[in-house]
This record gives C-alpha cells, sequence and structure tokens, in this order.
C-alpha cells in the first residue's frame, strides 16, 4: 500500500493515512493501528479521490464530526483492550489534572505569604483545602480506573 500521508489524529489518539496511486483513499486508524473507518470501503469507488490533499481534508473532517460513531463488531477481547486503553488515558488525564492543580496548589501557599490581611489568608486557606480535596478525588479515581482495569484484564 503505498502512503501519500500519514499524520496523527487530531481528536483522538490514532492516525489518518492517505494511501494508493491516484485515485486516492483514506483511512483513519486507532491507537492500536485497527481501521476505524476507510473510504474505499464505502461505496463503489465513487469516494475515491484525484488528490491525495482532498481525501486528506475530507478524513480530517469526517474524524472531527461527533455526529458520526462509526460500529464495529469485534472479537469480544479487541473490546476489552479499547475499555482498557481508554481506561488508561482517562486515568492519564485524571493524574494530569492533579498534577496542574498540585501546582495551583502550591502557588496559593506562595501567595498566602504575601496577604495582606486575614480576609486574603481566608480565601487563600479555602482555596487551598478545596485544590487539595479536589486532587485527592482525582488521584483516587485514577486509582480506582487502573485496579478495575487490572482486574478485568487478570
Amino acid at each position: 500500500m503505498n502512503i501519500q500521508h500519514r499524520i496523527d489524529r487530531p481528536y483522538e489518539a490514532g492516525c489518518i493515512e492517505v494511501y494508493g496511486d491516484e485515485p486516492y483513499e483514506w483511512r483513519i486508524l486507532d491507537h492500536a493501528g485497527h481501521v476505524v473507518r476507510d473510504s474505499a470501503g464505502y461505496g463503489s469507488g465513487a469516494s475515491a479521490y484525484a488528490s491525495a490533499e482532498l481525501a486528506l481534508r475530507d478524513a480530517i473532517t469526517f474524524d472531527a464530526d461527533d455526529s458520526v460513531v462509526p460500529i464495529f463488531f469485534r472479537h469480544g477481547a479487541d473490546a476489552e483492550l479499547e475499555n482498557a486503553a481508554q481506561a488508561h488515558r482517562t486515568a492519564d488525564t485524571l493524574r494530569a489534572m492533579a498534577l496542574a492543580l498540585k501546582s495551583a496548589g502550591s502557588q496559593a501557599v506562595l501567595d498566602s505569604r504575601h496577604a495582606t490581611d486575614d480576609e486574603a489568608q481566608d480565601y487563600l486557606d479555602a482555596r487551598i483545602a478545596v485544590m487539595e480535596r479536589i486532587v485527592q478525588e482525582l488521584e483516587e479515581s485514577a486509582g480506582r480506573l487502573h485496579a478495575a482495569t487490572q482486574a478485568t484484564a487478570g
């Protein structure tokens, strides 16, 4: 297969490929390399493109369209792997959010040293306490996701 363009998917994990030698087709692959959608698989070849760039444009547009939800029936193990991968990505996102809040909390602690009055100090103390509770919840949620993934995989 002659790949003309390969780019990372802008909205999800995986890549978009434009392939062929005029006419061109496009396909979207998930993070594991499974084909999510292939323009050649739909229709009688009328979807073929004379320009690789137009094919790439349409693939990106298709991938960005949230109203299009392709459903593929695969072996059950694939669904488990996809669910586990999604759980890992979600846990990573939760951990990143917790890290950002920890950073903001550290800054609030530094700011509290410069509070000009009791009211400002009370505000910063309340803000720090809330951020610490949110960080704890995010980290616990990420841990639960990881544990659930391990339980289903094992």
